[in-house]
Formats: structure tokens, sequence, C-alpha cells
């Protein structure tokens, strides 16, 4: 049973919930939580140079100017990666945190 928080969307901003996939702390699956129920799945890749870079669930980079990325998404790619220096700082198992 999924904890209440997971079913929670917000109204406004948006909701990233990123958890670790290795002990390096250098891939996190992320999703964000959009109004209107929307949800993006994905993941970010940290480079040990501690770039980070955003990516669909095949593993692509994102690319946030791309033709049919909107404004909310295109918002919420920049908020994640500004999160990014969060855990490239403290590379906890899993960061949620709301933005908007």
């Amino acid at each position: 049973m999924l904890p209440s928080s997971q079913d929670l969307h917000p109204k406004s901003g948006a909701r990233f919930v990123f958890e670790r996939e290795d002990e390096a702390g250098l891939r996190y699956a992320l999703l964000i939580y959009l109004p209107e129920q929307r949800l993006w799945r994905g993941g970010l890749r940290r480079d040990a140079d501690g770039s980070a870079t955003i990516e669909d669930e095949s593993g692509a980079p994102v690319d946030a100017a791309a033709e049919g990325v909107d404004e909310a998404l295109r918002w919420a790619f920049a908020e994640g990666l500004k999160l990014a220096r969060v855990l490239r700082k403290d590379p906890k198992p899993r960061l949620t945190r709301w933005r908007g």
C-alpha cells in the first residue's frame, strides 16, 4: 500500500520525489507530480564532476526546449536541476520537495 502522500498532486507548482538507485548517489529515479493529476517519470544522472542531467524513462537526456514540452514541464525540469544540488551535497536515499 502506498502512503497517502503518494496521491498528492499540487494545485500549482510541483512535487519532486527522488529515489537513489546506486550507492554513489549518481543516479536517481525521479517523479514529478504536477497539477491536474499529471505525473512525469524519469531520472536524474549526476556526473562525477557534479553536473546533473534529467533523463526520460528511456535514459535519454531531456531537452526542455523541444517542441511539445509545455511551460509547466520546462519549469519543473529547471527546478529539478536546482534540487540536484541538494543531492550533490548530501546524496540521501530519498528526497521529496514541493516547489511552486
